[in-house]
């Protein structure tokens, strides 16, 4: 079951394995120790593979066996254990202070954990994606349809056919089911046989490798994972070295390589002034001319390159096998595949009912609260930016459907990020019938939330003496300190210290608070 932050999960693992590989794969593409471009080619292509499959084959080991648990309860376990100790021993003017610090991962995934929005940004972006692939695929299409044949009599009975257009400016492989080779008109008018023979040599080339199907995959790739920063590097990576690769095959038929170079040169200085402009960039095609590429093929075709990986390459394969290994082991070390579910508030697959449920909680429609539990949604499930229909149901001061939900069997004590718990909003309220009402249900007097401190703390900044004395005689502590988030500067928050009126911190200090 695909939870909210498994995808926030999944961007981090995804980040961190970019990191420990990808520089160790580029410094050697750009080392004089480079392999043969073939061999980069794959390099990227396994590197492409491991960062996109290794992340969920992480996350999913042992998922399913993990269940949902209340945001940041771990991070409290020794603390809600030293609060059942007796408040204070005999004699003892004041009680023990205890003080919550939260460490850095729980206060950073609150943050950027993602919340509803993230699931309207994601498949937006995707739906971006997927209309450019569409457009791309259509100018593809209409190129493929609209080239003539072209009848050369040195290249009679070709596969891929060969044809011709008068609005491009590079050699194409275009047509998965039914590849083409499109020529520039001017090209056909221009070079001579020799180079028109590298050209087509170099898109044949292409076609056997099946780089134009590899290329397809890449760009629905692309429309999956848009919001990846590595992944556009990874693709200018795989198509630089389709081409490097391309051009190793091709020269290395040949008995004059610098030639080759030479039509290179050739194609890059024909005139384009009277192609047509407005023509669409066509994506879906393997394209002969790359022009940030054209000094570095031309240096790969004069001066040849590596047969083999030589020894300082398989240095750094190693390492970069070492640092992929050191990850996964350090991946179970921590149990990241259980995190997603311990950060987890609502499932994908409990939206839909969750949001119906809400709907019927904020209409105070009673009946059809019930008839929706009683059906199974999810009644204590968290929707980010509400919370639970408890918390929405005290929210709204509403008495009677308070007493469904808990009748119903609702979490008194379910926490939300950035939404405290049921007891913490009523003290937020000043609604002390709501609070008594919590309490006898079970809510905990003491419970912490991040960002949300404890229920005392928030009616004593609300100056709400009446609910401070009633949370106090239930057992709240008054030197309980809870650290505050980042963002608010990681101060140290007691009953005392957050006290807004004079009354209310008299009597804490009657009770035993300390500075």
């Amino acid at each position: 079951m695909l939870e909210f932050s498994w995808l926030l999960f999944y961007l981090v693992l995804h980040l961190l394995l970019a990191l420990v590989t990808v520089p160790w794969l580029y410094w050697l593409g750009q080392s004089s120790w480079r392999p043969a471009p073939h061999w980069m080619l794959r390099l990227w292509t396994a590197l492409a593979v491991l960062l996109f499959v290794l992340p969920a084959v992480v996350l999913s080991e042992g998922a399913e066996q993990a269940t949902p648990q209340q945001w940041f309860n771990a991070d409290v376990t020794v603390l809600q254990q030293e609060l059942q100790l007796p408040q204070a021993t005999a004699g003892a003017e004041t009680e023990p202070a205890l003080t919550q610090r939260w460490a850095l991962a729980p206060q950073l995934f609150y943050l950027f954990v993602p919340p509803a929005w993230w699931l309207l940004i994601v498949p937006l972006g995707c739906c971006w994606q997927l209309g450019r692939f569409s457009q791309s695929y259509h100018a593809s299409r209409q190129l493929w349809l609209k080239a003539k044949p072209l009848n050369l009599p040195d290249f009679a009975n070709l596969q891929p056919a060969l044809y011709q257009h008068a609005a491009i400016d590079s050699a194409m492989l275009v047509g998965l089911r039914q590849p083409r080779i499109i020529l520039p008109a001017l090209w056909v008018q221009h070079l001579s046989a020799e180079q028109l023979q590298h050209v087509i040599a170099h898109e044949r080339m292409h076609w056997q490798r099946s780089d134009l199907a590899a290329f397809y995959l890449q760009q629905l790739c692309a429309v999956l994972c848009w919001w990846s920063p590595i992944w556009g590097l990874i693709c200018r990576q795989l198509n630089k070295y389709r081409e490097l690769s391309c051009d190793a095959a091709v020269t290395a038929q040949l008995t004059l390589p610098h030639r080759y170079a030479q039509t290179l040169l050739d194609c890059s200085k024909a005139d384009y002034s009277k192609v047509n402009q407005a023509t669409q960039p066509l994506v879906l095609a393997m394209p002969w001319q790359q022009q940030p590429l054209l000094a570095q093929r031309i240096r790969l075709v004069l001066q040849g390159s590596a047969g083999k990986i030589t020894p300082q390459s398989c240095a750094l394969l190693m390492a970069l096998s070492l640092s992929v290994a050191a990850t996964l082991v350090l991946a179970q070390r921590t149990q990241v595949a259980k995190l997603p579910a311990e950060y987890a508030q609502v499932s994908l697959t409990e939206l839909t009912q969750l949001q119906q449920l809400l709907q019927k909680v904020r209409q105070r429609d009673l009946a059809e609260v019930r008839q929706l539990i009683a059906s199974g949604y999810p009644l204590n499930a968290a929707m980010p930016g509400e919370g639970t229909a408890l918390m929405l149901a005290v929210r709204a001061r509403d008495k009677a459907m308070v007493e469904l939900l808990l009748a119903a069997g609702a979490d008194v004590n379910l926490s939300s990020r950035r939404d405290g718990n049921p007891l913490i909003i009523a003290a937020q309220l000043g609604d002390l019938q709501l609070a008594k009402l919590l309490v006898q249900a079970g809510a905990d007097v003491n419970a912490i939330v991040l960002a949300d401190e404890t229920p005392l703390i928030n009616a004593s900044y609300m100056g709400d003496l009446a609910m401070v004395q009633y949370l106090v005689q239930q057992g709240a502590r008054v030197n309980l300190k809870v650290e505050a988030t980042m963002m608010d500067g990681s101060e140290l928050r007691s009953p005392l210290s957050r006290a807004s009126t004079a009354e209310v911190r008299a009597y804490l200090l009657q009770q035993g608070a300390t500075p």
